[in-house]
């Protein structure tokens, strides 16, 4: 943890020491993350350099939907060491660059990819099926998603494992040391493995669009913006799916009598997959005051960082009746989980198709598992909480 004095405009009584990523002994992420609702609507911490913590969904909601007072600048506590393409710009630039993904992720493209998805989620099941069991994180969760994405981008199928601790280290790190060195990596991979060859034989990939692309009233994106454009991709492609398969998995292995009603009446999925998605948001996010404002009778200064840690928007008892609990039925599973406002994740519709062919298909082929006997999966928060073990076994 790292603190800084308290700004004078911060009320003493207002101050508490949480770090999001440190559940100091506990356990249990979201255990972690409902602490906070026992805390007033919006805090101030000395962690990671000092900000504010909104603990309630319509504070995070607002938050994130006002992209006007709240800038997206910074959208991580602590800041991450460079300036990132599109998920940090904002206003026309960021809604330039935009443009030019979002025909990658239009329900038409993630339809084509559907199938992919779906192959992909068979032999990577296939791989492992004989045996009874596996390390659902390393064999299934990190694979899917980036894979997925190194396909969106043209990107040979030989580079993943390269590309996929990459993406660990910016995504899963708190340290500016590793996370920078991760950044340098994947720089220089896309500067001397991917734009040469774009350039000199454009195809229907992201990169290839980016290189061609216009913005900010005409011109071409820099070399500087086109290599963090496609960090920002890797990093993604690792990020929401794989943490979120970690955590659906382990709530079915330990909750057989939801497994089997969707093994029943797979016809289920699409309700329960957003149920799921509620009770377990994946990304603690941040934005920056942009100007000296008063918010809920507080005073905000031009500069202030606000976490969003959307991981206890998702079981809010202010918002949600009884949250804790996965009720497939219930008629209000509105989340944050893809965010709000103009920055809302722009693959949220290919993220919701990989999940769910994940659970068709997966429920066909193992529809009886359970945690390793003597095993205790292990699971972290962060920028993006996420299971770093998940042993699970099956009837073979």
């Amino acid at each position: 943890m790292t603190s800084s004095s308290i700004p004078s405009h911060v009320p003493a009584h207002l101050v508490r020491d949480f770090d999001f990523a440190d559940m100091r002994g506990g356990t249990d992420v979201y255990a972690h993350f409902a602490s906070l609702h026992d805390e007033p609507d919006v805090f101030y911490t000395p962690c990671h350099g000092g900000h504010w913590v909104a603990t309630r969904y319509a504070d995070m909601e607002a938050i994130l939907t006002d992209n006007i007072a709240f800038s997206s600048h910074h959208q991580t506590v602590p800041p991450m060491p460079i300036t990132l393409t599109l998920i940090e710009w904002d206003g026309a630039l960021h809604a330039d660059a935009r443009k030019v993904l979002s025909p990658f992720f239009s329900p038409k493209s993630v339809s084509n990819l559907e199938q992919v998805a779906r192959d992909l989620t068979i032999s990577l099941i296939d791989g492992f099926h004989s045996r009874g069991e596996c390390d659902f994180v390393k064999e299934f969760a990190l694979k899917m998603p980036i894979i997925i994405v190194m396909s969106l981008m043209g990107l040979p199928d030989e580079d993943t494992p390269y590309l996929m601790q990459i993406s660990e280290d910016i995504v899963r790190s708190t340290d500016p040391e590793v996370q920078a060195a991760a950044f340098q990596r994947v720089f220089d991979y896309i500067a001397h493995n991917v734009m040469p060859k774009r350039r000199a034989t454009p195809g229907n990939d992201i990169f290839s669009a980016i290189l061609d692309a216009r913005i900010d009233g005409g011109r071409p994106f820099t070399d500087e913006e086109i290599i963090s454009f496609g960090a920002v991709l890797i990093a993604a492609g690792l990020d929401t799916v794989a943490s979120t398969l970690g955590f659906l998995t382990k709530f079915l292995a330990e909750n057989p009598d939801h497994r089997r009603a969707l093994v029943d009446d797979p016809g289920l999925i699409n309700d329960a997959l957003e149920e799921m998605m509620r009770r377990f948001h994946i990304a603690n996010i941040a934005r920056v005051v942009a100007h000296d404002m008063e918010y809920k009778g507080l005073t905000f200064k031009a500069g202030d960082r606000i976490l969003i840690p959307t991981s206890a928007a998702g079981i809010d008892p202010h918002r949600y009746e009884d949250p804790f609990t996965v009720d497939f039925a219930r008629g209000d599973k509105k989340t944050l989980q893809f965010g709000r406002g103009p920055h809302q994740c722009i693959g949220s519709f290919l993220a919701r198709t990989e999940l769910r062919v994940f659970l068709q298909e997966w429920l066909k082929r193992i529809p009886e598992f359970s945690i390793k006997p003597s095993a205790v999966p292990i699971a972290v928060p962060g920028k993006a909480n996420c299971l770093r073990y998940l042993p699970i076994v099956w009837p073979v």
